[in-house]
């Protein structure tokens, strides 16, 4: 029989054992319990188990027509991403002209929903940037890439699709006017349509038969027909319906006469394809106003003494000169005259438009633009 003191030690020994481990075990849960609360969980995307956006609806072939910019031309629709947690997820959608597997992708949208919308407007732009011709058929490829979270990470990419399309252009229709003034006024190779530099008349708008532009006729008796394309065979030229040339009547064939010019200057030139007319009238530019060195010009003032006449460069092909100016309104006009004249917006001025205006005065150098059709400008340098 164990002695007395004997028991009692390996009582004390067990209690002292059993103490220890609590004790151990109250630090290793108070330990995990610290670092649960110093440290974010990590949680494991097996990225070979999410697949890319799986599209569900989106048209084939697309109807583009400028006249309805503004309509819807396309709606893709797709699937949710499953990430397998709670996350934003980011969709951007990709266009590229068919063919070219995504080198250049342009930036088609970017959402957090599972349909995407394009106007005709915006298809058609959109095209145009990815490679495809204003007025041939192309393919444009669309995919979509999601992204978990709005910083992006674990893309995938979905399916491509293919749409079928014509873009329109986005500039208005133009018309050349190639004919043997052309080298001796700054404008290239003589009866070349498709010379870079031969002038052009802009429609009104995107549908108007009229055309409107200025060109420079260096010689008297100058001679010139009117194409609708840059083609050099002249096919579906314009031309005067008389020998005299100056009938204002035009004729859209290839027994049409050439146009006269008979005497030497610079012409606004007016066409309209529909009607068949046109109308030549020759301009002298001037800057004029109160803020110009002889005010605005009275009625009693025929002859525009008031005016500071502008001199044109054939070289640049625009009007300019030098004066003093002062901190008041202006316009431009032609011909010492308020028939023709500018104003409104410096950088698209229009005809008959507001007065302009100058903040500070100076001298001044001033020149007037008009060699781009319907998109007239000027520009203002302080000396």
């Amino acid at each position: 029989m164990m002695d007395s003191k004997k028991l009692l030690k390996n009582l004390i020994y067990t209690v002292m054992k059993k103490i220890s481990i609590l004790i151990i075990t109250c630090l290793s849960v108070f330990c995990l319990n610290s670092c649960l609360e110093d440290e974010e969980p990590t949680f494991v995307i097996q990225e070979e188990l999410v697949q890319g956006p799986q599209i569900v609806t989106a048209n084939s072939t697309v109807t583009l027509n400028k006249e309805n910019e503004s309509d819807q031309a396309v709606t893709i629709v797709w699937e949710d991403v499953d990430y397998s947690l709670q996350t934003p997820i980011l969709y951007t959608l990709e266009a590229a002209a068919g063919g070219t597997g995504f080198e250049e992708p342009q930036t088609a949208g970017v959402t957090v929903d599972r349909s995407f919308t394009w106007t005709v407007s915006e298809l058609n732009t959109l095209a145009i940037k990815s490679g495809l011709n204003a007025q041939e058929e192309g393919a444009l490829e669309i995919r979509i890439i999601s992204s978990v979270g709005t910083n992006g990470g674990l893309e995938k990419s979905s399916r491509i699709i293919i749409l079928t399309l014509t873009p329109y252009s986005t500039e208005v229709p133009k018309l050349w006017l190639p004919g043997d003034y052309a080298e001796a006024s700054g404008y290239g190779a003589n009866w070349k349509p498709s010379d870079p530099l031969t002038p052009t008349l802009a429609a009104e708008s995107f549908t108007s038969s009229k055309f409107e532009g200025y060109v420079y006729f260096a010689n008297d008796n100058s001679n010139f027909k009117i194409t609708p394309t840059t083609s050099d065979d002249f096919e579906g030229n314009y031309g005067d319906v008389n020998d005299s040339g100056t009938s204002g009547t035009l004729l859209q064939d290839a027994a049409s006469k050439n146009i006269v010019v008979a005497t030497a200057g610079y012409y606004k030139i007016n066409v309209d394809i529909e009607a068949l007319t046109y109308t030549l009238t020759k301009t002298d530019w001037a800057i004029t106003g109160a803020a110009t060195p002889n005010g605005w010009p009275s009625d009693a003032d025929p002859i525009g003494t008031a005016d500071t006449d502008l001199i044109y460069n054939q070289t640049t092909k625009v009007w300019e000169q030098t004066l003093n100016m002062t901190s008041n309104e202006f316009k431009f006009r032609a011909n010492d005259a308020w028939d023709l004249n500018y104003g409104g917006d410096p950088a698209s001025l229009s005809e008959g438009g507001d007065n302009l205006s100058l903040n500070e005065g100076g001298n001044y150098t001033v020149t007037l633009d008009f060699s781009t059709p319907r998109v007239y400008s000027f520009t203002l340098v302080k000396n």
